[in-house]
């Protein structure tokens, strides 16, 4: 068995003979020629690719900053309380109470929707929650506050057999924006 280089010599060697037999200027020439196609077969097989491929992702990129200017000019006219999700509550002050106790349980920080809601007049509304993280009760309420604007007026926590877990009867109210009043027997 010959080897792939014997091969290769052996395959190369008439063409080898046919150029040694051309004359000195035309051994030149066709040494010219074969630079010339070897620098257009670099250029059409890696260049091209490259620059094209520069093109795209520069396209790309200018697409991307035009859609980033845009959400920044969105998130502008949002303004500030849209935009940091936490600093202001969701609902309106003239929305229900009912209306914002129901949304709050509905994003998942509770982590299952309460048993049972009941509207109390327009400014109380009742909740029971069963079987719940006692964690996740805590946080919810801190949502109820900070977010929504309600506030707990009564709160009755049962432990459960599961670790962790609590039923708790809730009673919650708007907060007020106003001054708080003053308890009896404060000076």
């Amino acid at each position: 068995m010959t080897s792939y280089r014997e091969q290769l010599e052996q395959s190369i060697a008439p063409l080898r003979a046919r150029y040694e037999a051309l004359q000195p200027r035309e051994q030149l020439f066709v040494g010219a020629a074969a630079v010339v196609v070897a620098l257009a077969l670099i250029y059409l097989a890696i260049w091209t690719p490259v620059a094209s491929a520069r093109r795209h992702a520069e396209r790309d990129l200018a697409a991307n900053r035009a859609v980033a200017q845009r959400l920044e000019v969105i998130g502008a006219a949002l303004g500030p309380a849209q935009n940091s999700g936490a600093s202001g509550p969701l609902v309106s002050r003239d929305a229900s109470l009912l209306s914002a106790v129901d949304l709050a349980s509905k994003n998942g920080t509770l982590s299952k929707p309460p048993s049972r809601l009941q509207p109390d007049g327009d400014n109380q509304v009742r909740v029971w929650v069963d079987e719940v993280q006692f964690d996740s009760l805590v946080r919810w309420i801190n949502e109820l506050q900070t977010r929504y604007g309600v506030r707990v007026d009564s709160l009755d926590v049962e432990r459960q057999p599961t670790p962790g877990a609590v039923n708790a009867r809730l009673s919650l109210v708007r907060a007020s924006t106003g001054p708080a009043p003053a308890r009896p027997g404060a000076p």
